[in-house]
């Protein structure tokens, strides 16, 4: 994990002392994580609800994430109204009316979302930080004396959302600290800076929730059994197949594709193969749960795959002049969320969901061009 050793120990102390009470995080975070609160890191922020880490949520970083995740759904759902429309003339009527009564049926982004964020509060009982929370002479005081997040060098207006959502965290540690996982520089410089000295960075989730679960370390023999079935199940390629087969699953629901034509057209994965998986050293590799009930382990990992690509070609009038195929390399950083409980392993990944393949230059009637696999 990339942090000081020493001060992982002091935030440790804090933790077991009851000087840190609750954790947060930014826009950042939740980007990485699949820009979702569903799975991944941030669903396994479920353990907080019952323990004595309080989550809170900043309104901006709320409000940021329910920007991008509407960005997203809207992004999927065109994709899909757009294939629609595409293969619709080649159906029946009866198939077509059929398929239009189940899209019309589809839930749209905004309930979507609205669904996610209750489903995630409920599992979390995650607490939110009013702007109300946020002094106006404090902002302006950091403002006009060029204090952090607010800089000579910057275009200072675009730093007052951080500056609102980080006065918000300082008033509301008042009595109790916060850590307070970014690494955003601006963010970190205003954490070191606090006169209050109640809200402490740390760089990732990962670590924060390692930090969180290591002052509950009662159970360290049952941790080390299961620490055994871990590598039992990596040694006998369990660990990687899984991977290898939710990340062939992402990829196949959310691969997107650029290229360089003249010409309009429509690109799908044929096929997706693994060719390796590396934890290279400096990667991350953490316990981010480890209680009576199941350890949970994150591995940051590079996941290598061959991709195979039909794509079909249409003129102005989308008229088809053609098809191609193409192959090639393309490398995906990954996290594997393995979970260990009783007699269950399960394993879980995520990626980045905006993951493009740029198959470059390419044109009808060409067949596995790229590089090879």
């Amino acid at each position: 994990m990339n942090i000081d050793p020493a001060y992982f120990q002091a935030l440790r102390q804090k933790l077991i002392c009851g000087e840190i009470t609750a954790v947060t995080f930014d826009t950042q975070a939740f980007d990485r994580n699949g820009r979702t609160f569903k799975g991944g890191l941030i669903g396994h922020l479920s353990q907080l609800k019952n323990s004595n880490i309080k989550l809170v949520i900043t309104e901006l970083v709320r409000d940021e994430a329910e920007k991008h995740m509407l960005d997203m759904h809207r992004a999927k759902s065109k994709k899909v109204d757009d294939a629609f429309a595409l293969v619709s003339q080649y159906l029946s009527v009866e198939l077509r009316d059929e398929l239009c009564e189940e899209l019309d049926e589809r839930p749209n982004p905004e309930q979507i979302i609205f669904h996610e964020f209750n489903d995630f509060y409920l599992a979390t009982d995650a607490e939110v930080i009013s702007y109300e929370e946020v002094s106006t002479r404090k902002l302006y005081e950091l403002y006009f004396n060029n204090e952090p997040p607010f800089y000579r060098g910057n275009d200072k207006k675009f730093e007052f959302p951080d500056a609102v959502a980080l006065l918000c965290l300082e008033a509301y540690a008042s009595h109790n600290g916060i850590l307070v996982v970014s690494e955003d520089k601006d963010w970190i410089a205003f954490c070191h800076a606090s006169k209050n000295k109640k809200l402490h960075c740390v760089p990732d989730l990962p670590t924060a929730l390692a930090l969180i679960n290591s002052v509950e370390d009662d159970i360290k023999e049952i941790s080390s059994q299961r620490f055994v079935r871990f590598q039992e199940f990596n040694n006998s390629g369990g660990l990687p197949s899984a991977v290898g087969d939710k990340i062939i699953s992402g990829l196949e629901d959310c691969l997107l594709f650029t290229a360089r034509t003249s010409y309009f057209y429509n690109a799908r994965c044929a096929d997706i193969d693994v060719v390796s998986i590396k934890h290279d050293e400096g990667k991350k590799f953490s316990i981010i749960r480890d209680d009576s009930n199941q350890t949970i382990w994150v591995l940051e990992l590079d996941v290598e795959c061959c991709i195979k690509v039909d794509v079909t070609f249409f003129d102005a009038d989308e008229s088809f002049i053609g098809s191609s195929q193409y192959e090639q390399l393309l490398l995906v950083p990954s996290m594997a969320i393995i979970k260990i409980s009783n007699d269950n392993i399960s394993v879980e990944t995520a990626f980045d969901k905006k993951t493009t393949l740029d198959l470059g230059a390419i044109a009808p009637n060409e067949q596995f061009v790229g590089e090879p696999c």
